[in-house]
């Protein structure tokens, strides 16, 4: 019924660890939307004259970079994500 200190101390660590996890996720979305739109800015300076565009062809190219923006993202490929991630983790730690 009641926590012991070594359990209150347990909770509010698991705690922290929990919103560390959906920092770094929050941080790893953010990156993913960054490189999502750089490939659809990307993919509308190509022109596709005489090419068949149809709705489906845009549904299916725009899940293709979503898939692609992911795995940049999960790869840390440019950084953003870790460098958003540190600078909140530095704000966290200011309060």
């Amino acid at each position: 019924m009641y926590l012991g200190i070594g359990q209150i101390t347990n909770t509010a660590a698991d705690r922290s660890v929990a919103q560390d996890v959906r920092l770094k996720e929050a941080c790893r979305e953010f990156e993913a939307f960054f490189w999502m739109e750089l490939l659809k800015t990307a993919r509308r300076s190509i022109n596709f004259s005489g090419e068949n565009q149809s709705s489906q062809s845009h549904i299916y190219t725009d899940l293709l970079d979503q898939q692609y923006a992911l795995l940049l993202a999960g790869q840390d490929t440019a950084g953003l994500g870790k460098m958003l991630y540190e600078q909140l983790c530095s704000k966290q730690i200011e309060r």
